[in-house]
């Protein structure tokens, strides 16, 4: 119905032009003479002839709105007038009052049309996931021209339905659903993955029949590994020497990161920082030389599809390193003072 009075509306002539059409005919017959003028019945046929061909022209006119073809008409306008003239010249345009511009019958189209495609799943996305133990896996769904159905997530081992659009309907809430506004995106988030949680994941669009592509999660034990104490005191003006190894992280090639506290090593603008990794090895080297106080904090080494390693590293005068030295000396001599003194003792025990 709306798109018939919009037609409707486009094919009536106004009362403008209908008068205008009448005038047009008036001054023909006022400038035809007797005698040496046509007839009046001829004069009649030929102005029947021009008002019947003036509106064709009107409907034609009409006819390339609905079809969208008013592009032509616009750049012809804007060829011949200024463009600060242009709302002066489209009034005065002798079609302007016959139809609507492409812009205004743009309108009445449902801003939710979406030509009627049926959804379909964007297959450019990783389809295997493989996640450490204890760290958080994603798995990434894009559907394109969902329109207004729904996404969920289902278990394949027990059919279970995990999440539906962003709402989690399983008791374990290590599973969230993640979507942002606007986007064809739905990601399944599993937080500290644990081992049962190896297997297949469907993600499912709510169509008749419905449609859904499948998602493997392989859950392995890797972990990275600084070659050092937990506590690292660095006399200052010496270097930072780490090494780190991830041996279990699968594949055959690992990525390999240093963060010092929250910040990535390699951005860091101190200079006098050198980074040597080996991804085929799966081992990583970091180099401080010269180092400041500044540089105490806690190191950590990332792994692909691993969990992480830390040391925290001191960095102290030279007077305080010995003094530590000193008294790691002393903790360590503990014990065998206590020993000695226990067998004092039982020797002077009256027999």
């Amino acid at each position: 119905m709306r798109w018939r009075h919009a037609a409707r509306a486009t094919l009536t002539p106004t009362p403008t032009s209908t008068l205008k059409t009448a005038a047009a005919a008036a001054a023909a017959a006022a400038a035809l003479a007797p005698g040496s003028r046509p007839s009046a019945e001829k004069l009649s046929f030929e102005s029947v002839t021009n008002c019947a061909h003036e509106m064709l022209v009107e409907y034609f006119m009409a006819l390339l709105v609905i079809m969208g073809l008013t592009a032509t008409f616009d750049k012809q306008q804007r060829r011949h007038h200024h463009h600060h003239h242009q709302h002066h010249s489209r009034s005065h345009s002798p079609y302007f009052g016959f139809f609507a511009s492409a812009s205004e019958l743009s309108n009445l189209i449902p801003d939710s049309y979406d030509g009627g495609m049926d959804p379909l799943f964007d297959n450019s996305t990783n389809r295997e996931i493989i996640a450490a133990l204890g760290t958080t896996a994603r798995l990434h769904c894009r559907v394109r021209h969902l329109g207004d159905r729904a996404v969920s997530w289902i278990r394949q081992r027990d059919l279970h339905i995990l999440t539906i659009g962003i709402m989690t309907y399983t008791n374990d809430q290590r599973f969230l659903a993640r979507h942002i506004d606007n986007s064809d995106e739905w990601v399944l988030k599993v937080v500290s993955v644990q081992p049962r949680d190896a297997g297949i994941y469907e993600c499912q669009v709510s169509t008749e029949p419905k449609i859904s592509l499948a998602y493997k999660l392989m859950v392995v034990t890797s972990k990275a590994q600084i070659l050092a104490n937990r506590e690292l005191y660095i006399q200052s003006g010496s270097d930072i020497n780490l090494t780190c190894i991830a041996p279990q992280a699968p594949g055959p090639y690992t990525h390999m990161l240093w963060h010092k506290d929250t910040e990535l090593v390699s951005d860091s603008t101190r200079g006098g920082i050198r980074v040597v990794s080996e991804q085929q090895m799966k081992t990583s080297n970091l180099v401080i030389s010269r180092v400041q106080h500044t540089d105490s904090g806690n190191y950590t080494c990332s792994a692909d599809n691993s969990n992480s390693d830390s040391v925290f590293v001191h960095i102290i005068k030279s007077e305080q390193h010995a003094a530590m030295q000193h008294e790691v000396g002393v903790r360590l001599q503990l014990p065998h003072l206590c020993l000695l003194l226990l067998l004092l003792l039982a020797t002077l025990r009256p027999l």
